[in-house]
């Protein structure tokens, strides 16, 4: 025990170098205990320098680790809602499309999400889609977000009253030639009507301007400076809203010449629409919205049945041109197709509705929303409006009482709409 002793002395001696003084009262060794303690200060400093650079380090990689996993997770968050909200939207997009949902019963967006979509019905016009969206994936997600939404097919409807078989704003109206008019006339500006013309059935007539009739060619009563009625009104942006809901055509557009109907609507048309012959024919069931012009000479408009108790609205920036023998029908519940132009025409000789030939169109009514429309020729409508109306040749305009309170809408079950949105908890 005694060696052992003796032996870590030595060794500790020799570690930290140790030395004791020699005789004659001299510190022989000194210099190299000042040395060696420098040596261990300087030591111990880089030691504490390190330790901190180490620790600076750590908290620094650290924070970057946390920042990266916020980050991503982050990311994530939003990817999942993202993808979740897109596949709802596909999904509705389908079903007014009658396409079958790509994303029902799930569907993958690479490394970022993978979604599963559930279309329950609720009944005949409502519908609830589910969308659960997982980010990155289903099998090892880090986040996962659902969306429930209702959706409807139920009809936006809007009341449009056409309470006179012509009225016009303040243009007047101008009815010469053999054309006969049943029914009664207003106008904010004046009424001429030269003979042999004839309005009857009852024939009352109102302007707010004078009343021009010197052949006496207006059976019923004639009421000059009238108050002004205003025209009907349409909500013109709510109904390119409900036309686009359905898609888009790009450019001109044409029916295919093959005698069979095409359905058609709700649709957006972005060019001219043109029908020429007997074998193009529509079969409208929604709205359309025409940028350019409407030239019908020749095949068949049909109101389908699906709209029931509703009519529809084919609504056109440019001029619309109805000539030839193109034919016009009600669907089953007699209900009608209304025919705005809304442009700015507004001449005789350069109508926004020029109708011409002879047409018999008992099935539509015309309007022209801020021009003119010019009737002439021998066909047959059941009522024109307009800022101003020329009518002339030997066509009959016979109005129908029932468009006094008529609705225009978007027919069951063609333009599914959301109602809902809520995002549930995981």
């Amino acid at each position: 025990m005694k060696n052992l002793k003796l032996k870590i002395i030595e060794s500790l001696r020799e570690n930290f170098i140790i030395r004791s003084r020699v005789s004659g009262g001299k510190n022989t060794s000194g210099w190299r205990l000042v040395a060696d303690n420098q040596q261990g200060s300087v030591l111990i400093g880089s030691i504490l320098v390190l330790i901190l650079v180490l620790s600076f380090a750590l908290t620094l990689t650290t924070t970057v680790m946390v920042n990266s996993i916020y980050v991503q997770r982050s990311y994530q968050n939003i990817a999942a809602m993202s993808y979740a909200e897109a596949s709802i939207e596909k999904t509705m997009w389908e079903l007014n499309n009658a396409t079958t949902p790509t994303c029902n019963p799930s569907c993958s967006f690479g490394s970022d999400a993978e979604v599963d979509v559930d279309v329950t019905n609720i009944d005949s016009d409502n519908k609830e889609i589910t969308a659960t969206a997982y980010a990155p994936n289903k099998a090892n997600y880090k986040t996962k977000k659902i969306v429930k939404i209702k959706i409807s097919a139920t009809p936006d409807t809007f009341g449009i009253a056409f309470n006179y078989a012509i009225q016009a704003g303040v243009g007047g109206i101008d009815i010469k030639g053999s054309s006969e008019v049943k029914g009664n006339l207003y106008s904010n500006g004046n009424i001429t009507v030269a003979n042999p013309a004839h309005v009857k059935e009852p024939g009352d007539a109102w302007a707010v301007g004078i009343i021009s009739d010197p052949s006496d060619r207006i059976d019923g009563t004639k009421t000059a400076g009238a108050p002004s009625v205003p025209l009907p009104h349409i909500d013109l942006q709510a109904w390119k809203d409900l036309a686009s809901s359905g898609g888009t055509v790009a450019g001109d557009y044409s029916p295919p010449n093959s005698g069979s109907f095409t359905d058609l609507g709700p649709k957006e048309i972005t060019g001219n629409v043109s029908m020429s012959t007997s074998g193009q024919k529509i079969n409208l069931f929604d709205p359309l919205y025409i940028h350019g012009n409407l030239t019908i000479s020749g095949g068949d408009w049909k109101l389908d049945d699906s709209m029931e108790s509703n009519g529809t609205i084919v609504l056109v920036d440019g001029v619309i041109s109805v000539s030839g023998s193109a034919k016009f029908s009600k669907n089953s519940n007699g209900q009608y197709i209304l025919f705005v132009s809304t442009n700015t025409a507004n001449t005789s000789a350069n109508p926004a509705i020029n109708f011409t030939g002879s047409v018999d169109v008992k099935s539509a009514a015309f309007y022209a929303y801020n021009g003119s429309m010019k009737f002439s020729g021998s066909g047959e409508i059941i009522a024109m409006t307009g800022q101003t109306l020329f009518i002339e040749g030997n066509g009959e305009i016979e109005y129908k009482s029932g468009l006094a309170s008529a609705n225009f809408g978007g027919g069951p079950g063609g333009i599914w709409r959301m109602k809902s949105w809520q995002q549930l908890k995981n």
